[in-house]
C-alpha cells in the first residue's frame, strides 16, 4: 500500500513538473537560424534550459572562439510562449558616429557636435582613401563641420569595375576631459553627410532584456526582444530559432 502511495504520488508529481513548464523541454536546443546576420560565418549557439527556471544562451561562431560568450537569466512559459529575462550591458561610446545618409554632391560632410547638439570646433578629422597609402587629416569649423573634396575620385570610381561602400575610412580624433583618446572611425562612399556626437560623460550601463520566443512543438521560434531603458546598444545578442537537441 505505502508502495502504491509513492508510485501515485511520484506520478502527480510528474504531471505537476510538466504542467508548470508546459511545453517547454529542459535540455539543450540548437540554433536552426539566426534571425540577424551581424557577421559571416556558421553559427552553433545553445540556449540550455534548467528545471530551476534559470538558462544559459552559448554565442558560439565559427568566425573565431574570442567571440563566444555565455549569458545566463531566467525563464518562464505562458502557454506556447516563452520568455527569457537576462541583464546585458549597453554600451555607450564617448565618441559615436549618429548619422549617415548617402548624397551625390561629390563631397562627404563630417559634423561633430557635443551631447546638447552644440557644434564642436576644432576636433581632428583623420581620413585614408581606399587604396592609398597617405592619411589626410583636417579640423572642424565653428560649424563643427569639415568637408572631403571627392570629386576627382568619384570620378575616377565611375570609371572602375567595382564600387563599393567603403571608399573612404574617417577617424574622429578626440580627447576626454580625462585625457583619454576615444577615437573611433567609420567607412564612407565618397558622397555623404555624416553627424558624430561627443558626450563626454557616456558610460556603459546595465539593462535589463526580455526576449520572447513561441514554442512550436520541439522548436524555439524568436518573436520580440525589448529592453527596460532607452537607447540600448547591448554588446551581446540572443536572437534566432532554435531546436531541440535530443542527445
Amino acid at each position: 500500500m505505502t508502495n502504491n502511495f509513492k508510485i501515485i504520488f511520484a506520478f502527480a508529481g510528474l504531471l505537476s513538473f510538466q504542467a508548470t513548464f508546459g511545453q517547454l523541454k529542459l535540455g539543450t536546443y540548437k540554433i536552426i537560424s539566426d534571425t540577424t546576420s551581424y557577421f559571416e560565418g556558421r553559427l552553433f549557439s545553445e540556449l540550455i534550459f534548467k528545471p530551476e527556471k534559470t538558462f544559459t544562451y552559448k554565442y558560439l561562431t565559427s568566425i573565431s572562439c574570442f567571440l563566444w560568450y555565455d549569458s545566463y537569466g531566467k525563464w518562464e512559459t505562458n502557454k506556447d510562449t516563452l520568455t527569457l529575462i537576462d541583464t546585458v550591458i549597453s554600451h555607450h561610446p564617448v565618441v559615436n558616429f549618429t548619422k549617415f545618409k548617402e548624397t551625390d554632391d561629390n563631397k562627404i560632410s563630417i559634423t561633430v557636435k557635443a551631447k546638447h547638439n552644440e557644434p564642436m570646433q576644432g576636433v581632428k578629422i583623420l581620413y585614408i582613401f581606399k587604396n592609398s597609402k597617405d592619411t589626410l587629416f583636417g579640423l572642424t569649423n565653428a560649424q563643427g563641420q569639415f568637408i572631403i573634396n571627392t570629386k576627382d575620385r568619384a570620378a575616377t570610381k565611375k570609371t572602375g569595375k567595382h564600387r563599393s561602400v567603403d571608399d573612404v575610412e574617417i577617424w574622429v580624433v578626440y580627447f576626454s576631459k580625462k585625457g583619454q583618446d576615444q577615437t573611433t572611425n567609420n567607412f564612407s562612399d565618397l558622397s555623404a553627410d555624416i553627424e558624430c556626437v561627443i558626450d563626454d560623460d557616456a558610460k556603459n550601463e546595465a539593462v535589463l532584456r526580455t526576449t520572447v520566443y513561441k514554442i512550436d512543438k520541439s522548436n524555439l521560434v524568436y518573436l520580440s526582444q525589448r529592453f527596460d531603458k532607452e537607447d540600448v546598444r547591448p554588446g551581446r545578442y540572443l536572437f534566432g530559432n532554435f531546436k531541440f537537441d535530443k542527445k
